[in-house]
């Protein structure tokens, strides 16, 4: 049974192989696999993360592919790019959400609340500026990593 967020990835995907194609990009079933890859993670991969996930099934791609895919697809606004720790993640989901970013494992993850933002779109449409996505970040350390202080803490023989 296909789920609807199943549909939708799968309708996503056939929308930004439109895309490609009709700006003028080769499309092979490496570039498919990078590009289902990417839309349809909600773990934010990083580049290596992506190729690890399609080599399995492409032994013979490069990682430099993948580079260069997924700078296409930044550059075409079909994913964003967060730099995070000193490597960029991915997000195909361009739906404002917030990112929970842990600043000690650089794990990224999407607030699973669902969040009003409080942009003025109006008074940011007036000003001539045309959005392309927005996204708020909230840095800190995540449950494991906070476990894994308290358990230092714990084993340092202070109080």
């Amino acid at each position: 049974m296909i789920t609807n967020k199943e549909l939708l990835s799968k309708e996503r995907s056939a929308a930004v192989i439109q895309l490609l194609r009709e700006r003028g990009h080769r499309f092979t079933p490496q570039r498919m696999a990078i590009v289902q890859a990417v839309l349809g993670s909600t773990d934010h991969p990083s580049a290596e993360d992506i190729y690890q996930q399609v080599s399995a099934a492409f032994p013979m791609i490069s990682l430099a592919t993948v580079y260069k895919t997924l700078k296409v697809l930044r550059d075409l606004g079909e994913v964003i790019e967060l730099p995070v720790g000193g490597q960029n993640h991915y997000d195909g989901n361009l739906q404002p959400h917030i990112h929970l970013i842990c600043e000690k494992c650089h794990t990224v993850r999407d607030w699973s609340e669902e969040v009003t933002f409080p942009v003025p779109e109006e008074a940011v449409a007036a000003s001539g500026f045309r959005p392309s996505y927005y996204h708020m970040e909230v840095h800190g350390l995540c449950s494991y990593c906070q476990a894994e202080g308290e358990d230092r803490a714990d084993d340092s023989g202070e109080p």
